[in-house]
């Protein structure tokens, strides 16, 4: 969205995560479609994934596992697409008046300070015209902004520069998964919500006509969730990580009086759990869809939702969004229309979201 530098066909989608790194490299095959080349999950040490270690340690540790990656596959582009989320950066939907691109560039600073929470020195800026609106009978541009902390993205493109290697384009998650639902699913005038569940972070996209309207960052994750089960379970963290694979959430009842015929009662406290612990995070999505329509005003609701990210391997976790917001729930296949991706197992793909979307940079 907002650092496009030396862009050229062919570069390498890097999803730097707190558990792990997801690598996915895209050519143009036939009829426009995507063709992959490659594809790779890089998991982190564990001492580096769930400790209190310092952020310069972290990087180290990153920047030691990219480039002993890439030094293995030196036919891969040296060049990258990389996308950032959370705190360090703050996107806003605002109305200015009319005016060139070129103009609204060159005072874009003054236009936005007082939408940015931040000092607008210490912000890296862009922006992008979605186009007219009427505000109070007054023709106006609606534009979108993203400001992020330059101590964050610079701190990112030294990580990135230590590996030898050059960030092409920097985009956030958010605006990713727009471009890879729009290039997978047909959303034609549909109004739709992705929902991308991380370790740390979830990812949230309300996309109307094509275009992401509402975005958020929930500090909330799949850590959050384990922290909780940990708690009331009493067990660790790979356990409850293989009960969310295999077993996950127990909706129907028909499905409960199977487990209660199979005396599976582990499983069924398990459910009841985490059910409990994923409360918290159903508030704060209601929150982020109401807002939406508080915004709208009479609007056609949901069609779908969209569930990507590590945290959307948790077992029927899409019957539940169903039946919490009567919406159509799936989980995103970043790789439907990719050719040469059928040896993916299905049940990683939809982990690999955001490094497909960055792929197709």
């Amino acid at each position: 969205m907002f650092l496009d530098i030396f862009y050229k066909k062919g570069c390498v989608g890097l999803d730097i995560g707190s558990k792990n790194i997801k690598i996915v490299y895209l050519t143009r095959g036939k009829e426009k479609r995507y063709k992959l080349h490659t594809y790779k999950i890089l998991p982190l040490p564990k001492e580096i994934s769930e400790s209190e270690t310092t952020q310069e340690t972290k990087n180290s540790v990153i920047a030691e596992i990219i480039k002993d990656f890439f030094s293995k596959h030196k036919s891969l582009p040296k060049k990258v697409a990389i996308s950032v989320a959370g705190s360090s950066v703050v996107v806003r939907y605002i109305k200015l008046p009319m005016m060139t691109k070129e103009e609204l560039e060159k005072s874009i600073s003054i236009e936005v300070e007082p939408f940015i929470p931040f000092p607008i020195s210490d912000v890296y800026l862009s922006f992008d015209i979605l186009g007219e609106v009427l505000d109070e009978g007054i023709k106006k541009n609606e534009v979108v902004v993203v400001a992020a902390k330059k101590d964050f993205i610079d701190s990112k493109i030294r990580l990135l520069k230590e590996c030898k290697i050059m960030p092409v384009y920097i985009d956030v998650d958010v605006f990713v998964l727009e471009n890879l639902i729009k290039y997978n699913y047909n959303i034609e005038n549909e109004i739709v919500c992705v929902v991308n569940v991380g370790w740390n972070i979830t990812n949230i996209g309300i996309i109307e006509d094509r275009v992401t309207r509402v975005c958020r960052d929930l500090p909330i994750g799949l850590i959050n969730i384990v922290n909780n089960l940990k708690k009331t379970q009493q067990v660790e963290d790979q356990i409850i990580i293989e009960y969310f694979k295999n077993y996950g959430l127990i909706i129907t009842e028909e499905q409960k009086e199977q487990y209660l015929k199979e005396d599976k009662k582990t499983e069924l406290l398990f459910s009841k759990n985490l059910i409990l612990s994923l409360k918290e995070f159903i508030s704060e999505l209601h929150k982020v869809v109401d807002f939406y329509y508080f915004q709208k005003g009479e609007q056609k609701p949901l069609s779908k939702i969209f569930l990507s990210g590590g945290g959307s391997i948790i077992k029927n976790l899409d019957l539940y969004f169903y039946d919490e917001f009567k919406v159509e729930t799936e989980i995103v296949n970043p790789f439907i229309n990719i050719e040469i991706s059928e040896e993916i197992p299905l049940e990683i793909r939809q982990i690999f979201a955001v490094s497909v979307g960055l792929a197709m940079k």
